[in-house]
């Protein structure tokens, strides 16, 4: 008995040390640990010297004997006094990340009109949902782009918008007349976004035809100088999202 319980210690010890470590900032590329702190080592030399830069793992997931680690790189100013950190990994889980691969939670809000939308209306084929508020620059900022995809793809997917703001008190019609915006926008998700735990925005929600979230995204893709990347661009994960989740449902 006491050999049959070493050998088992034995075999899960090997499993154990035989998972690999990769990383990837959210996207279709898998890093090794050295290549992260490259990444890392050029960041923080071109950031002031009033801030420190602190490479955070915000979600863990294994795929085999894979474990596959979301990163970021938090900018936080400097405290006085404070001495400036070496490259070691903080964790931090973003709760969102938890729903990924389960069924979103439901949702009926309405649309500027008045309507009332639900999320069972959206089952039957992939859905992009993107949540934004007006406050918020980066999601303006990306609403064009956004556009172009629904222009380029049209019904073979739902484009929704959820917004915390209100369409009688912040006057979203008004306010989206010049933004180029051809989402089906959800007022009032204030609750709804609580609900699922999303934090900074805009933050972008992938959906299979199941309703189950497949990916999730912050920022529409931009290149090292902030110019947004085309939706034909072979390196917009967007466009390779998307493409993915239509091509399952054939």
């Amino acid at each position: 008995m006491k050999t049959i319980v070493l050998v088992l210690l034995v075999l899960l010890s090997q499993k154990s040390f035989s998972q690999q470590n990769v990383y990837t900032f959210n996207n279709d590329n898998l890093l090794s640990e050295s290549e992260i702190k490259l990444g890392f080592e050029s960041t923080k030399k071109n950031l002031p010297l009033s801030y420190v830069l602190t490479p955070v793992i915000y979600h863990k997931a294994v795929k085999n004997d894979t474990i596959i680690n979301y990163v970021t790189f938090a900018i936080n100013q400097k405290i006085a006094g404070q001495e400036t950190p070496g490259f070691n990994f903080v964790y931090k889980q973003d709760s969102t990340f938890l729903l990924l691969n389960k069924k979103l939670p439901d949702f009926k809000l309405k649309e500027l009109a008045g309507n009332e939308v639900s999320s069972v209306q959206l089952l039957g084929k992939p859905t992009l949902i993107n949540f934004w508020a007006i406050y918020c620059g980066p999601c303006i900022a990306e609403m064009p782009q956004l556009s172009k995809l629904k222009e380029k793809y049209k019904d073979r997917m739902n484009f929704i918008s959820i917004t915390e703001n209100s369409a009688t008190d912040d006057n979203l019609k008004d306010f989206l007349k010049d933004k180029n915006f051809n989402f089906q926008v959800l007022e009032n998700g204030e609750a709804y976004k609580r609900e699922l735990k999303i934090g900074a925005l805009p933050k972008n929600l992938f959906l299979d035809k199941d309703g189950v979230l497949k990916y999730i995204q912050g920022n529409y893709p931009i290149r090292e100088n902030s110019i947004l990347i085309d939706i034909d661009d072979k390196t917009n994960f967007f466009t390779k999202i998307i493409e993915e989740l239509i091509e399952d449902t054939k």
